[in-house]
């Protein structure tokens, strides 16, 4: 399982960089509905495996630490 939560992490992780590089408002509507796609399933994964967290923000910097491998 925490080789699917790391995944789940790094892909999430990835999203939130392409979006803070892209200006294409079509490109950034894409990467925000897939944003929160991998979001959900990222918090649904966390929940899976008992991680506790308080808000959307919370489990940003969670999945941040899990792609930087500092979890």
């Amino acid at each position: 399982m925490k080789r699917n939560l790391t995944e789940l992490a790094v892909a999430y992780v990835k999203v939130i960089e392409r979006i803070e590089r892209t200006a294409d408002p079509e490109q950034l509507r894409e990467l925000e509905e897939e944003r929160v796609m991998r979001h959900n399933q990222f918090a649904d994964a966390l929940k899976a495996v008992g991680i506790r967290y308080k808000d959307r923000e919370h489990v940003t910097r969670i999945a941040f630490r899990i792609a930087k491998d500092e979890l």
